[in-house]
């Protein structure tokens, strides 16, 4: 599950900035490790849910194998034009056992919320992306980098 208590306050940024940072920034760069040492980095649509991101995918990407291969990932917000508002939440993700369309009734209102427009944009609904974006990863918090 996740980490609720997970302390998102940094001794250069607080933690209701940083809380704010992830409810409201809708990409941010998934860091992964491929099965070769490589790292892999991607945008991805995010949510913070329990003290944990959730990143639906589709099943056979990059990102979801790398994670079948070792936990490590890192999760970064864009900065500002001034190189400031640095967030990186650094941990273990994992592939939810339950695909998307069963996390929808727990997630379903704050994601739309969040990517209305986007999902606008991309012409899918949130049922269709469930369906198309099966897997969830989840990657749960073990540091924190932010200024």
């Amino acid at each position: 599950m996740g980490n609720p208590t997970f302390d998102l306050g940094s001794s250069e940024a607080t933690a209701a900035d940083v809380a704010r940072r992830l409810e409201q920034d809708r990409i941010g760069w998934l860091v992964t490790v491929r099965p070769d040492g490589r790292p892999h980095a991607v945008p991805v649509w995010f949510l913070w849910h329990d003290g944990r991101i959730l990143i639906m995918s589709e099943p056979k990407t990059a990102k979801v194998t790398n994670l079948r291969h070792s936990p490590q990932a890192v999760l970064h917000l864009h900065t500002d034009a001034t190189g400031n508002g640095v967030v990186v939440l650094g941990g273990t993700g994992a592939v939810s056992p339950r695909p998307t369309t069963e996390w929808l009734a727990e997630i379903q209102e704050p994601y739309t919320a969040k990517y209305a427009e986007a999902m606008v944009a991309y012409g899918m609904g949130l049922d269709a992306i469930a369906e198309k974006f099966c897997a969830v990863i989840e990657l749960t918090p073990a540091s924190l980098t932010a200024w």
